[in-house]
């Protein structure tokens, strides 16, 4: 029997949903509405191996620029013949050329355009690549819309109830804030300032400063909102690529009874809807606040001014202590904030400039355009033997590596600090994706959109 799938499917991760929400609906959806044969592996796999045995006719990727494998395995793709079509998963760009280039050719420092197509999440998003990446009118950019965005309108979510059965030490808070974290590590660790620069940062450097700079501030407003608050859980819902706590705006508020600390135990969907109010500093997920009919704060020390997302205008700014706290008040006093309500039409257009369309079927715009052009041919890239050659080799010889890592780790070879440490980081990669997890989620989506397209229909 021919393992021959129609679309296979690379994902680094199975901890957290959003690179899997970017994409899965739209695997879904092809196969609960065409009967397409689908294939989810693993980006950290010998992806070279996964492409040959099952010689899909198009591979499907939440993005191209998240890791050096995702790029290795677009380009190898491309060069061997198939089909590649990409998603973005961080994808609300704002109008700065850093920004639009990181965004868009991330680890590829070819910028060549290998993948067959890549669809965005807004026509604002592809008129902004149109504008600073060269020759970007040849691209076939394609507006589609923000398919992370649809499983607010048809996966069932975490209740209260379910949380406090969950958390049982935080059942007398019957108040909740959410307040979304912020990735500051970026600004104030030495990973992308070098001698007094910043490297490859998509953000305006004077911006990055200012941001930089709104740290603390930022701590000192939270620990005294928490502390004017003793009555009301506040959850800590750290970003989701935060690699120094320390570095954070949370760091050390955990300190206090009534703050709970979330990084990956939870997904951001069910961290939101069991919130009754949402704060953040510069976020998306207040974007995705509102497609769950949520209430949005904005947490802005001193009211500083920097480039912002168009999704902070939708949220009522708060600049010290005193405002944001009468703010709060306010809100669970009248059980609503008259301050958000007066910017509906800001968040309405806020969202039809970052994801398109809010109608919760994004998924089946993309996966349509997926059926119109799996059949068609893909005009040939220049051949590059070598390349393809050397990617095979790579990733051959890393998964002999790993096989013997796991047989020394038996003997008493597994004891040299080489073998042991590279033993350690396959034990991390295995836990980051898991078959059994992807799965799963495969199946929840398939459950909840079957049901999605019977109450729409």
């Amino acid at each position: 029997m021919s393992n021959q799938v129609d679309v296979l499917n690379f994902e680094y991760s199975t901890k957290g949903i959003r690179d899997i929400g970017i994409v899965e609906p739209v695997l879904s959806y092809l196969e609960l509405n065409y009967r397409l044969k689908i294939k989810r592996a693993c980006i950290s796999d010998n992806f070279c191996k996964i492409i040959q045995q099952y010689s899909p006719k198009i591979i499907v990727v939440a993005h191209s620029i998240g890791t050096i494998n995702h790029h290795e395995m677009v380009k190898y793709a491309s060069l061997k013949g198939i089909k590649v079509i990409t998603f973005i998963a961080e994808g609300d760009m704002v109008d700065i050329k850093e920004n639009v280039e990181i965004l868009f050719w991330g680890n590829n420092n070819d910028k060549i355009f290998y993948e067959f197509a890549n669809l965005q999440w807004s026509q604002k998003n592809i008129d902004l690549i149109l504008k600073h990446i060269p020759d970007a009118n040849k691209y076939q950019l394609i507006c589609c819309g923000g398919t992370g965005f649809d499983r607010y309108q048809f996966l069932p979510l975490k209740s209260k109830t379910a949380f406090y059965a969950q958390y049982p030490q935080f059942k007398n808070y019957k108040k909740i804030i959410g307040l979304a974290g912020f990735p500051f590590y970026f600004f104030l660790s030495d990973l992308y300032k070098k001698d007094g620069q910043w490297n490859n940062m998509h953000l305006d450097h004077d911006a990055c400063d200012t941001m930089a700079a709104q740290k603390e501030p930022l701590r000192q407003l939270y620990k005294e909102i928490i502390k004017n608050n003793p009555d009301t859980l506040f959850i800590l819902k750290y970003h989701p690529s935060d690699i120094m706590k320390e570095l954070s705006e949370f760091y050390e508020l955990d300190q206090f009874e009534n703050t709970l600390s979330i990084y990956k135990e939870e997904n951001i969907d069910d961290v939101i809807n069991i919130s009754d109010l949402w704060i953040g500093f510069e976020s998306t997920t207040c974007l995705e606040a509102w497609l769950l009919n949520k209430t949005t704060f904005i947490a802005n020390p001193d009211k500083v001014n920097f480039v912002r997302s168009i999704i902070s205008s939708g949220s009522p700014h708060y600049g010290n202590v005193q405002e944001l706290n009468s703010a709060i008040h306010s809100f669970f006093e009248i059980g609503q904030s008259n301050d958000f309500n007066k910017l509906k039409t800001e968040r309405e257009f806020a969202v039809s400039q970052v994801i398109g369309y809010g109608d919760g079927l994004n998924h089946k715009r993309a996966g349509d355009f997926i059926i119109s052009v799996l059949d068609t041919q893909m005009i040939k890239m220049a051949p590059n033997d070598d390349f393809v050659s050397a990617m095979e080799k790579k990733y051959r010889s890393m998964e002999i590596r790993k096989s013997l890592r796991h047989i020394l780790y038996k003997t008493p070879f597994f004891w040299l600090s080489k073998v042991k440490n590279e033993f350690h980081k396959d034990q991390i990669k295995e836990q980051e994706f898991t078959e059994v997890k992807r799965e799963a989620f495969a199946e929840l989506y398939r459950s909840a959109l079957s049901k999605f397209y019977q109450s729409i229909n």
